[in-house]
């Protein structure tokens, strides 16, 4: 085998194994990227579904929201109502207040009056009870009383034979019963007026236990608006939050979905890559098998030349065996047979004797699995191989067969595969036992 078709054997399966490595990488890159867009499909989907979520309760706060404000003006209407009727009973209150003042003012001044009147009943009685009475007669005057005569020098006289003395009793006894009737009604006035102020008294009474219902009421209403108030306040603040998590969310979709389109521009990128390589990798692979026949046709012919060559030495020795007597008495030479092998056009010169060389590694260049040997490019020229020796077939330092030498010729030589572990291939190493 030539060294043109070892090198390129050599390229040929270095740009293979490149090429298988590269489909190798471009696969394995290719399944990361597509589970880590799977994964990121996924998390675009939980985004997707936190989002609704999301959504969802932001929709609900807003309708509790509203339910909470419809529920504050409703309380605020009701406060305005009742703070109205607070204002109306406490307008009533006042006006009740006022009316019970003025009773009271009236019930004094009545009170006042009958005291005054009573007053002057008792002066008028008093002076009646203190005032002498004298009764003249037609012949002399006497004393009503003997024990009051000194006392009542400066009283009045009544002529009781005189009308005018009549009618001054009958005016005393008029305005008398005047007076009583005067007292009997400041009597029922006070009396009237006490009813009306223990009525007021318990109006007021019952107002004020409806005022401080109304204020309980009201202090109610207050700490209901203010409670709505925070959580109003609250489920603002969480909706806000809402929609700055929605945002978020909003705003890791997007950069996902960036990334997903980033990843599928380099899925294309990868693919047309593969492609590119199958080709490249299809191309070899063509390249391949047109040098893998380039190379059994070449085998063919250079095992057919050996054996052209084998028969031509036998013929050779032969021939030589027949005329060995001729030449040892004549001492004829005969000149070096040269033949030409087609693959390679080197020159191959048989000689008796080469100089010994040091090689002591060489590999097979040829496989004969009919006649069950191998040609090694261990010669008289490049080693001390000769016909006899045992030889040991390595690969990748394991031994896998021994060789028997059988034929040795100038370059290379023949030997006889006696066991073997595997199958033989061309190239493998062969040493010496």
């Amino acid at each position: 085998m030539s060294v043109a078709v070892r090198v390129s054997v050599w390229i040929l399966g270095v740009l293979v194994v490149v090429s298988a490595a590269v489909a190798v990488l471009a696969l394995m890159q290719k399944q990361t990227l597509e589970g880590q867009n799977q994964s990121l499909h996924n998390q675009i989907a939980d985004d997707q579904n936190k989002l609704a979520d999301l959504t969802a309760k932001a929709k609900k706060l807003e309708d509790d929201a509203n339910d909470l404000n419809n529920k504050i003006a409703q309380a605020q209407q009701d406060k305005t109502q009742i703070q109205s009727q607070y204002d109306g009973l406490k307008e009533k209150s006042d006006d009740l207040q006022a009316q019970l003042t003025q009773a009271n003012s009236d019930r004094d001044d009545w009170k006042n009056r009958v005291d005054t009147i009573t007053h002057e009943r008792d002066n008028l009685m008093e002076k009646l009870n203190n005032q002498p009475v004298k009764i003249v007669y037609k012949d002399r005057i006497v004393q009503a009383s003997a024990v009051d005569t000194s006392s009542s020098a400066s009283a009045p006289v009544v002529d009781v034979t005189s009308n005018q003395g009549d009618q001054y009793w009958a005016s005393v006894l008029k305005q008398k019963a005047a007076l009583q009737i005067e007292l009997e009604k400041a009597k029922a006035g006070m009396d009237d007026a006490a009813l009306q102020v223990v009525n007021l008294k318990k109006q007021n009474s019952d107002l004020e236990l409806e005022v401080q219902q109304l204020s309980n009421e009201k202090d109610e209403i207050i700490q209901k608006i203010k409670y709505g108030q925070d959580l109003a306040d609250n489920l603002s603040i969480d909706l806000a939050r809402s929609r700055n998590d929605q945002q978020a969310v909003n705003d890791r979709a997007d950069k996902l979905k960036e990334e997903n389109l980033e990843l599928l521009s380099q899925i294309r990128d990868l693919n047309s890559t593969k492609l590119q390589l199958e080709q490249t990798v299809s191309r070899l692979t063509d390249d391949k098998d047109a040098m893998q026949k380039k190379l059994i046709e070449t085998e063919s012919v250079i095992q057919s030349r050996i054996d052209d060559i084998w028969k031509i030495k036998e013929s050779l020795d032969r021939k030589l065996s027949e005329n060995a007597p001729s030449s040892s008495e004549g001492s004829m030479e005969l000149p070096p047979i040269i033949v030409n092998a087609p693959s390679n056009n080197q020159q191959q010169e048989q000689q008796v004797s080469a100089p010994a060389a040091s090689k002591t590694e060489g590999s097979i260049i040829s496989i004969n699995q009919s006649n069950n040997f191998v040609i090694v490019d261990l010669g008289q020229q490049n080693s001390p191989v000769s016909i006899g020796n045992a030889l040991k077939v390595y690969r990748d330092s394991n031994v896998i067969a021994d060789l028997e030498v059988i034929q040795v010729r100038r370059d290379i030589c023949a030997a006889d595969i006696k066991d073997k572990s595997d199958e033989l291939k061309v190239g493998d190493v062969v040493r010496f036992n």
